[in-house]
């Protein structure tokens, strides 16, 4: 039904346009419904697939996309066809439906029609679309570089700056650090200073920036940026917007031990994701079981990977899952699956490190040299300070399994401080333990001192399994492994909200509810609470409010 006093399907075709350019999906949506009802143009089919993809609709938006790439073809176009195939259709198909098979068909159709059209902005588009299918850092930088120089001859700004960030991130999974974030920096200062037009691109820039930030673990840069985009993702009805940086940044502050942070921004991501991308929903899934098994909640964290074991960051949660439980061939082969016969590049040594610890487990010690040889190699070619980190502390416990101590401690040192200005506090509380462990023997006074600097971080982050295995060893050298009660300044910002509620007489169900989490991390908050306490009863955790508040 036409809901406008325009009745010619030029007029709301323009109008439609406008409105799309304003940010106006609702009114862009309306518009253009009313002037597909007048006349089935390719135009106006293409328009109205982008309205209705950012009001939210992905489905109608792919339907939408597939009719307007169905007429353009049969008036003999090609050049937005391929970009349709390309930028839309591909990446839709995978983000919203995770098939992956229907996704590779429409890149390669764009593919097609991009050599056909010859040199045109749409085949820069295209030349990206690949780009973001490739899993090779040399390549994708390629296809980014021959976008931006088709952005150059036809100036073109959007794809100019897209490309831009592309060739960043391509140049940081390479493990040139300084120089890819400097890329990116320029892209998103681009976007946010209106250089770039189109919506799609600006979010695109920004999630770009943040999965290299969770790459690198560069908290300060990912929270700058962070605020930026959250801000755009809400202003331009882009949910995806918020939830894929949401989701990165969860990852920065995981790493960064900033636990209760990491849980809100994941929790949030997943419920975002149920409105916009579902198919990416699982990267925030296995993000958030990466928490639950820092935090040694092992079962919630084989819960929430049930399901999604082949998501690409679920390998390591996963195997170190299996390999708590003792499994460390189940472990092996979930880390090599992960490697395959791909190139070494900096992105697999969180993979590489973990299989170093399993192969040292499982008493192979050869394999753990030939991997740590492997991890020199890539610590050599990168600026990223965790890499370095992670290379020597893997050789600093293959040296401890090989009784070559003195090795082991120099190695192990060495990647102490490495670890303190990459800022992973859990990473620096298990080289601690290492230490500790190693020196028992010939430096007992110190070795209680490194261990209980590692407890204290531990207790901090709330690392139950590595607080536990912590206090073991601290009493193995004559030591009590923890004092009394910590009391409240110990509790995290979560668990004082969580103990507010508990004062306030509520149930753990009715918490779940007030502050948006499930009913088990409910449990978990409140198990930690009294124990941090000192008390047994939600009465005497009650009590303890009241006396602070006296």
């Amino acid at each position: 039904m036409l809901c406008s006093t325009m009745t010619n399907a030029a007029d709301l075709l323009a109008a439609g346009k406008i409105a799309l350019g304003h940010g106006d999906w609702a009114r862009a949506r309306s518009l253009l419904s009313d002037a597909l009802e007048l006349d089935e143009a390719a135009e106006t089919l293409h328009h109205l697939a982008r309205a209705v993809e950012w009001a939210g609709d992905y489905s109608a938006a792919v339907g939408y996309y597939e009719r307007a790439f169905v007429a353009y073809r049969a008036l003999g176009e090609t050049r937005l066809p391929a970009l349709i195939a390309g930028r839309e259709l591909s990446f839709l198909h995978g983000a919203v439906y995770g098939n992956e098979a229907v996704a590779a068909g429409w890149l390669a159709r764009a593919r097609r029609l991009a050599a056909e059209s010859g040199d045109c902005v749409e085949a820069g588009w295209v030349e990206l679309a690949e780009a973001l299918a490739s899993g090779d850092p040399a390549e994708m930088r390629g296809h980014a570089q021959a976008a931006a120089a088709i952005a150059d001859r036809f100036t073109d700004a959007d794809l100019r700056f897209c490309a831009l960030g592309h060739e960043g991130m391509a140049l940081v999974l390479a493990g040139r650090v300084s120089e890819g974030m400097g890329k990116l920096d320029e892209a998103a200062a681009a976007a946010a200073g209106g250089e770039v037009s189109d919506y799609i691109t600006v979010g695109e820039i920004y999630c770009h920036m943040l999965v290299c930030c969770e790459l690198t673990l560069d908290v300060r840069r990912a929270q700058q940026w962070m605020a930026l985009a959250t801000s755009f993702g809400s202003l331009s009805n882009a949910p995806w917007v918020s939830a894929i940086c949401r989701t990165h940044y969860g990852g920065v502050l995981t790493a960064a031990g900033r636990w209760d942070d990491a849980e809100r921004e994941l929790e949030s991501s997943i419920a975002l994701y149920d409105d916009s991308y579902a198919a990416l929903r699982s990267s925030a899934m296995v993000r958030l079981a990466d928490l639950r098994v820092r935090q040694g909640r092992y079962d919630e964290a084989a819960r929430l990977l049930a399901g999604f074991e082949f998501d690409s960051y679920a390998a390591c949660p996963l195997a170190r899952l299996h390999l708590v439980r003792g499994e460390a061939d189940v472990a092996r082969r979930i880390l090599w699956r992960r490697l395959g016969n791909a190139g070494e590049h900096p992105r697999q040594v969180p993979e590489l490190a973990l299989l170093v610890e399993v192969e040292v487990r499982a008493g192979r010690l050869p394999d753990a040299r030939a991997i740590g040889r492997r991890l020199e190699q890539i610590a050599a070619r990168t600026d990223m300070p965790r890499v370095g980190a992670l290379s020597e502390y893997a050789a600093g416990i293959i040296c401890a399994a090989a009784d070559e101590p003195e090795e082991a401690l120099g190695h192990l040192e060495t990647a102490l401080p490495q670890f303190a200005m990459a800022g992973l506090p859990l990473e620096e509380a298990r080289t601690r333990l290492a230490i500790s462990q190693l020196i028992a023997a010939s430096a007992p006074d110190v070795a209680v001192s490194e261990a209980r600097a590692a407890l204290r971080v531990f207790d901090t982050l709330a690392a139950a399994a590595d607080a536990d295995a912590t206090a073991h060893h601290l009493r193995s050298l004559g030591e009590p492994g923890r004092a009394a009660p910590r009391g409240e300044g110990t509790l995290t910002r979560r668990e004082k909200e969580v103990l507010a509620h508990i004062a306030e007489g509520l149930t753990n169900g009715e918490i779940a509810q007030r502050l948006y989490i499930s009913r088990r991390t409910v449990e978990h908050h409140v198990s930690r609470i009294f124990a941090k306490l000192g008390v047994d009863t939600r009465a005497q955790a009650a009590a303890y409010v009241l006396r602070q508040r006296l």
